[in-house]
Order: structure tokens, then C-alpha cells, then sequence
């Protein structure tokens, strides 16, 4: 089981004082649940800025305004309140998370997914981008000029024809076509894992007050 230990002003013996509640959820779960509250709180966020900065009364309807000032704070301040506690909650999940993602080994591999995917990309540029059109270095001298398309106009002016050499000789891009094979093979291999290791448990205390927003049954 984690403990959670929240900052900015929030220690943890304060929150267990106030009755937090234990959650066991997948990785998985715990990655939606910080989303949610990331997402409950920019609400919150723009409706304390509002409240303080934006609100508003007609000039000619002072009646009540104190009272009604009053009511606007009040609320803001229970957004504010929810906003300092959820913050720290997602922080807290977040650094759960990267411990338990280090300790099953899911940073290791997310990190050669992503080098894998790269070298993919370049593999399929290079691979998708050949074209009929390209001609190879040794047969340019039997391109006859007038065979080749001007470019378009450029400011008046037209491109002098170019042709598209084809410099990947046969070999390499076979080379590459292996290579992204193979590496799309791995890289499909690695989610699959980590897909698994994402349904690990982990234990997690939550404050009362963050539940709702977090979509945590109480």
C-alpha cells in the first residue's frame, strides 16, 4: 500500500485525520482517475477565477449585494478548497504510478517503444515515399530532356525540369522493409505487455472530498 503525501499545505497525517479512504484499482483505472480529476478540476479552476475577478451587478440593483457577494465567495472558496486538494491528489496517483511503472518495468519499455516507433516512422517515409517516377543514378543518362515534366511556376518563372533520383538502391530498401517488420513486431510485442503489467493493483488512499470528481464509490 502507497501513501499518499500531499503538498502545498495538505500533509498527509491532516487528510488521514479527516477519514481518506483506501481504493485498490489497476494501473489502468488509476491513469482514467487522474485524468477525471484533472478534468473535473479546470471546471473548478475557471469558475473560482470568474468569481473573483468577473463578478458583476446592475447599478441599479444594490439591493442584497453583500448577501449575494457573500454566496459567490462561499462557493468559490469550496472550488478553490476542491481544486488544492485535487491537484495534490493527481500528483500524489501520478508519483504512485511512476514508482509502480519503474518497479514492473513499464518506463523501461514504454521508453524503446517509443525509439522503436520512431525508427518506424523514418522506415515508412522513406519506404512509401519511393515512386515510379524516381529513376536510378546508372539510367539518368538515357532520360531524354524533353522526357522530363517542367515544375510548376514560380514567381513567373518556371523550374528548370528536374528528375527524382532514386538513391535507395534495392538492397537497402529491402534492409528496411525487414527492419520495419521486425521492429513494428517488437513494438506490437512491448504494448501487449505493458497492457498486462497496466492491470497490476495498486493501493491507494483518497480524500472523502475528492471522490466524486475522481468517480471513486464511497
Amino acid at each position: 500500500m502507497h501513501d499518499i503525501s500531499f503538498g502545498h499545505g495538505f500533509r498527509y497525517a491532516d487528510i488521514k485525520r479527516a477519514g481518506v479512504m483506501k481504493h485498490t484499482l489497476t494501473l489502468t483505472r488509476w491513469h482514467k482517475v487522474a485524468e477525471r480529476i484533472n478534468a473535473a478540476l479546470k471546471e473548478r479552476e475557471a469558475r473560482v477565477v470568474a468569481a473573483f475577478t468577473a463578478a458583476t451587478i446592475s447599478p441599479w440593483n444594490k439591493e442584497g449585494v453583500e448577501q449575494k457577494a457573500a454566496g459567490i465567495a462561499a462557493r468559490a472558496k469550496v472550488d478553490l478548497a476542491l481544486v488544492e486538494q485535487g491537484s495534490a491528489a493527481v500528483a500524489a496517483i501520478r508519483s504512485a504510478l511512476a514508482r509502480k511503472n519503474a518497479e514492473l518495468g513499464i518506463a523501461a519499455r514504454l521508453a524503446e517503444v517509443e525509439a522503436l516507433n520512431r525508427r518506424i516512422a523514418l522506415y515508412r517515409a522513406v519506404l512509401d515515399k519511393q515512386s515510379v517516377d524516381m529513376v536510378q543514378p546508372e539510367h539518368v543518362r538515357h532520360v531524354p530532356a524533353l522526357a522530363v515534366t517542367e515544375g510548376e511556376p514560380s514567381w513567373g518563372r518556371r523550374e528548370a525540369p528536374r528528375v527524382t533520383l532514386q538513391v535507395a538502391d534495392a538492397a537497402l530498401l529491402a534492409q528496411l522493409a525487414s527492419k520495419l517488420a521486425r521492429e513494428q513486431a517488437r513494438s506490437h510485442a512491448l504494448l501487449d505487455e505493458i497492457a498486462d503489467l497496466n492491470r497490476e493493483k495498486l493501493e491507494l488512499d483518497i480524500a472523502p472530498e475528492v471522490h466524486e470528481i475522481a468517480g471513486l464509490a464511497a
